[in-house]
């Protein structure tokens, strides 16, 4: 089973049901989709996350400079 509007894949209707119900598939449902599945979703709020944490890492080593890796770090479809 998958859902109708994001299409992401389901082991049954049962599981999706409690997903959208309890899972907060209903407040992911249009990002999902938007993002182009739920791979790419998961995937490009990983990279966001991960591109935070390098550049909190690495602003006090560069403190006064420009840190090229931080200001160009931008995805390429999100530009975040």
């Amino acid at each position: 089973k998958k859902c109708g509007r994001c299409s992401t894949r389901y082991c049954g209707p049962e599981c999706q049901v409690q997903h959208w119900k309890e899972g907060g598939h209903d407040q992911l449902c249009k990002k999902i989709k938007k993002a182009g599945g739920a791979e790419q979703y998961h995937a490009d709020t990983k990279y966001t996350e991960t591109v935070a944490v390098a550049a909190a890492a690495c602003a006090e080593d560069t403190k006064g400079q420009t840190c090229y890796i931080c200001t160009q770090a931008l995805h390429w479809k999100t530009k975040e």
